[in-house]
This record gives structure tokens, sequence and C-alpha cells, in this order.
């Protein structure tokens, strides 16, 4: 039986109307993948023209020549390639690259499946859109990159995904890495970051998780879907990863030696449907809270000056936002340092989203990363105010959140990391 998929109707019901008169011709589809299926395809990026470095190029028309374009040493095949690199970094976790989008019609892009295979080149079966820029039409096919690359039709239906559901949690993570301060001489410090990832996940696992909304503690052993945990009508649930307190280690023989890397990690799923196992986006939120704290090391370490960081690190921020025309909660975060502000963040996220800066909406307070990180450790980057606003001890759920002992300033390697993991049947410096 063939494959089938879905498109998200409320973004591409209306997407040939609004490239119209525009001098986009190509872009990136994202989504879920989903087991079986063609995927999910949420919403589009247009690909930004290559820069030039004596000016702006003239947008170029013809999608056929854009494709063999070439600026200087980059290809455009090599700058779309480079942009879906970019796009995995941006987009929340689940959310993958599943194709492209090209202004033409089916006929023409057809004839462009050759050149289509060098920019889809790392992608799976790739989704390719065709958009006729006279009719508007839009046919939906796919890429097969065989010796003789082909465009085929693909079975894709409209979905609003009216069920959707997001989960959000906030909780601490708190590692000592076998680090003194030094960089490797190669600058490869991909097995500490890949350590950082390892160490998170087996600390969140050990953990107690529930439902705050409802006091149940998860339980991984039951199969339960998402619908019987969500009330009716609820839009979102609230988790929690309870710690225990406790330093997770590579090792006891780093001992005084290590580099201690603490971070309070806000997170959330946007589930399209309630008939996923619950236990499955829970561990899907796991894996990708531990993604997130490695990807934000990376940063702090590529940030560094010279081959010496010393024994704290500056872990990164993450300012999110989405695309007012998505109509669904799914953020998209660009890493920021202490002096930056979601301003650039925005600038950046609508560089590589196609989309103008004040057209991204920022996402609310509960996954506001500097506003969490204001309120809940003040003086992290820079002094802390004379009028430090007190815990809420009425609200029993702050603590089963926060380690407790710091009242201060935490020391400059806390990092708040506020992540958005999109989950199906289970932003970049």
């Amino acid at each position: 039986m063939a494959k089938k998929g879905t498109f998200n109707s409320s973004f591409f019901g209306n997407f040939a109307t609004r490239l119209h008169g525009t001098p986009v011709r190509f872009g990136i589809l994202l989504g879920q993948r989903v087991e079986a299926s063609l995927g999910d395809v949420v919403l589009a990026a247009a690909t930004p023209q290559v820069p030039k470095e004596d000016g702006e190029a003239p947008p170029i028309k013809d999608v056929a020549t854009l494709l063999k374009s070439q600026q200087g040493d980059s290809s455009f095949a090599n700058w779309a390639a480079q942009h879906i690199d970019s796009l995995s970094k941006l987009v929340p976790g689940g959310i993958v690259p599943l194709g492209c989008f090209v202004v033409a019609s089916e006929a023409t892009a057809k004839d462009l499946a050759p050149q289509l295979v060098p920019p889809m080149r790392n992608l799976i079966d790739p989704l390719v859109l065709s958009i006729d820029p006279s009719s508007r039409k839009t046919s939906w096919l796919q890429l097969s990159m065989g010796p003789k690359p082909a465009l085929r039709q693909a079975q894709m239906k409209p979905e609003a995904y009216k069920e959707h559901l997001l989960l959000w949690t906030t909780t601490e993570v708190d590692v000592m890495l076998p680090f003194d301060g030094s960089l490797p001489h190669d600058g490869d410090t991909a097995e500490l970051v890949e350590q950082t990832s390892r160490y998170v996940d087996q600390d969140l696992r050990e953990r107690c998780c529930c439902v705050l909304s409802s006091s149940q503690v998860v339980d991984f052993g039951s199969e339960a879907n998402v619908s019987a945990i969500a009330a009716k009508g609820a839009e979102d649930l609230r988790i929690g990863f309870l710690r225990s307190g406790t330093v997770r280690s590579g090792g006891s023989e780093i001992g005084s030696s290590g580099c201690r890397v603490r971070a309070t990690i806000a997170a959330s799923i946007l589930i399209l449907r309630r008939n996923v196992e619950f236990r499955h986006a829970v561990e899907q939120l796991r894996k990708e809270v531990a993604k997130t704290a490695a990807e934000r090391l990376q940063v702090a370490l590529d940030d560094c000056p010279g081959e010496l960081c010393g024994k704290r690190l500056d872990l990164p921020w993450r300012s999110f936002h989405m695309p007012q025309d998505l109509e669904l909660p799914l953020w998209f975060g660009d890493y920021c340092m202490k002096d930056e502000e979601h301003a650039e963040a925005r600038e950046r996220l609508g560089f590589f989203l196609g989309a103008q800066p004040d057209m991204l909406e920022q996402a609310p307070d509960h996954l506001d990363e500097q506003k969490i990180l204001t309120a809940k450790h003040p003086g992290t980057y820079g002094p802390e105010p004379a009028d430090v606003k007190p815990k809420d001890v009425s609200n029993p759920t702050e603590d089963m959140q926060d380690p407790g002992p710091p009242k201060g300033p935490i020391a400059a390697c806390v990092g708040i990391a506020v992540l958005i993991v999109a989950v199906a049947i289970p932003l970049l410096r």
C-alpha cells in the first residue's frame, strides 16, 4: 500500500497566494516524520538569496536558473543544503526538514528532479511541493534519488490538527564534566558535548516524573495514550521531573578538576494527535532536554576566546518565536549569549524562516528564558537586584522544580534552556 501523509491546512491553504508577487522561488518543508507515512508537513521556510560580497544580488525569478546558479565559490545547491542544516538547529525537537517547495508548474518541477538531488541529498525520500506561478495550483510530489532521479505523485491530504496539545515543564540539570578549562589542541569538543547529553539523559531517567496539573505519577510501563491523561478541552499539560539534588558526574575520578554545568530548563512538546502513548512523549522530551543542554555547552565552548575557557562557562539562553500565520504553538529558538536580546534573535530567526521579524510572535512568559532567568536566578548575568523577590512558600510546586539552596546569584555557568519539542505518533548561532 502506498504511503500517505498530511499537510497543515491552515498554513498551506493560502500559501500559493502569499507567495504570489514575491521573489521567493525555493524553500524548505518542515514537519514530523511518522512511521509508515510520508509525514506531517507543518510549515515551509523560504531559502534566502545567496549573499554577495559586493552587495545584495538581484533575485533570480526562474527556479531552474536559481538551482543552477553560482555566487563565487558557493553554488545555490550548497547554500540550500546549508539552509537545511541551519534550520535543523532552530526547529523544535521532533520537527525536521522533509523536503522543499519550488515555484514552478508540476511539469517544470518534474524536469528539475536531477537539480533537486544536490540540496536534498541528506534527506530521506524528500517531498516536493510545486506551486504554479500562473494558476497557483499546488501539487505534492516525492523525489526518488536513484540513478535516474524522478518526481512522482505523493498522496497528501490537508489536516487541521485540532487535537494538538502542548506539554511543558521546567526542570534543572546539574552535571560535573571532565573538563579543566582548556580546550583540546585540535579543537574537537565532540566527546565532551556527547558526554553532557548522556549524563543529562541519565539524570532525567532516574527522576520521578509526574503530571503536576493532576498530581499523577507517569507510569512508563503503561501504554495509555495522551488522550487518557489530558482532560477533554485541555490545551496544555505541565510535566515535572522531580529532582534529587545530586550532581551527576562522569566518574569519581573527575574530582575537583571537573567543570560543573548547571541549567534550569523549561521545555515544551507539541503533540499533533492525542493517540500517542504518553510515555513516548515524555521519553522524547527527556531526550530533547539532554540534547539542548549539550548544544548550549557546544555554543559556550565555541564562544571561548583562545584555548582557555576557565572552570565556569556562560551557557547561552534561548529566544523563542513562531510565525504568526502558523496557528500552532510551535516555537523556533535561537541561542543568545548574555549580552544579546530578543530582538537580535528575532532578526536571525526571520532570516532563516523567510519571515519579516515583525511577523514573528515572541513566546509567552512561561517559555521566555530571559524572564525565567531573571525571576528565578537574579544576578546570573549581572549584579543581583537589591529587591530580590522571595519565593512563594504557599506554592508547593515551586520547590519541586528548584533545588532549594541557591538563594542568590547562580554561578555564571547557569543557563536557562527553553526547549520546544514536537512529537508525532510516538533555532543557531
